[in-house]
């Protein structure tokens, strides 16, 4: 069975600069071929043609929901989003490193918009970012109760 291929993702932003400097310095992606939308508006390329589409329009932005970009440079990019102030532990918790290896984060961009950071699951994490505040000790997943809002980490070795 062929599956649907993701071609692109639509993010909305308040500020257009502010989103240009955040997803093109801090996230690291890169510009992308932009045609004329009659509104101020930025595509950047991702991997197998995909695209974030990134256009300039008021719009209310969700609390928990997100994309997931998996990056190569993990650690270079936990350094840059926690210099920018961008890592949103709130709605997902802190970073860790999930079950099957793959670290995962949130950034929150400068529109409030939530994204999702993971690295591949056999990337190098430096020993000093596994010690930050900023990080679960253990690794685990995000789990909320069925009924409740708000959840906690759960970790694989079963330490609370």
């Amino acid at each position: 069975m062929k599956y649907p291929e993701l071609q692109h993702v639509n993010v909305n932003v308040d500020d257009l600069d502010l989103a240009l400097a955040f997803y093109r310095d801090v996230v690291g992606l890169e510009l992308d071929a932009t045609p004329d939308q009659g509104i101020r508006s930025q595509f950047f390329r991702l991997g197998g043609g995909q695209q974030i589409h990134m256009n300039e329009l008021s719009d209310q932005h969700a609390y928990r929901m997100h994309f997931c970009l998996v990056v190569s440079d993990f650690p270079g990019l936990f350094e840059r989003a926690k210099a920018a102030g961008a890592i949103d532990t709130r709605p997902w918790g802190r970073i860790r490193r999930l079950p099957g290896g793959a670290m995962q984060m949130f950034l929150r961009d400068p529109s409030g918009n939530l994204l999702e950071i993971a690295s591949s699951r056999d990337a190098t994490i430096p020993s000093a970012l596994l010690r930050d505040e900023l990080v679960e000790p253990f690794p685990g997943l995000y789990r909320i109760p069925p009924g409740s809002q708000d959840g906690a980490h759960e970790n694989v070795r079963g330490n609370s």
